[in-house]
C-alpha cells in the first residue's frame, strides 16, 4: 500500500473517517510524492479498471485525481486553523489519449482567498509530454462546531 500523507508523522490532517482502502482514494491507488501548502504530486499506474471501454484512461480519472490533490492540498493548509476544505469546480482539458503505463500528477496552488483556493494538476506520462491540465477550485469553510 503506497504511503499516504495522513500516515505522516506531522502531516495535521483529518483522521479516515473510512478505511482508505475502501474508498474511492484508495481505489485509485496513488503514489504520493510531495505534499505542502503550495503542491501536491502523485504517480498513477494506468491500470485496465481505470480505463474506458476503447482503451483509453478514462477521463473521469483525471478530474478525480486533481480534486483529491486539490482537497487534501487545501485541507492540509487550513485544517491546523479550524477549517476543511469541499470541491467547488473542476475544469479539465485532455491533450493526448494515455493508454498505459505511469502518469505524474503535479497540483499547483495558483491562488488563494478567505473562502476558497484555486489548484492546476499537470499530468505527464512517462516521456514526460502534457496529457491533461485540470484546474480545481475548494471551498474553505469553518469545520462545524462539536455536538454536545
Amino acid at each position: 500500500m503506497p504511503v499516504r500523507p495522513w500516515d505522516e508523522p506531522g502531516v495535521e490532517l483529518p483522521a479516515p473517517l473510512i478505511p482508505l482502502e475502501r474508498t474511492f482514494e484508495g481505489f485509485l491507488d496513488l503514489e504520493w510524492i510531495e505534499l505542502t501548502e503550495d503542491v501536491a504530486h502523485v504517480r498513477l499506474q494506468v491500470r485496465e479498471n481505470l480505463k474506458q471501454p476503447l482503451g483509453l484512461l478514462h477521463g473521469g480519472i483525471y478530474s478525480a485525481v486533481a480534486e483529491t490533490l486539490a482537497s487534501v492540498g487545501t485541507v492540509y493548509g487550513v485544517w491546523k486553523d479550524g477549517y476543511t476544505g469541499a470541491g467547488m469546480s473542476n475544469f479539465a482539458s485532455f491533450l493526448r489519449p494515455v493508454l498505459d503505463g505511469t502518469l505524474e500528477a503535479v497540483c499547483t496552488c495558483r491562488g488563494r482567498d478567505n473562502d476558497r483556493w484555486i489548484w492546476n494538476t499537470d499530468f505527464t506520462d512517462e516521456q514526460g509530454r502534457l496529457c491533461a491540465i485540470v484546474e480545481v477550485t475548494i471551498a474553505v469553510r469553518p469545520l462545524p462546531a462539536p455536538e454536545g
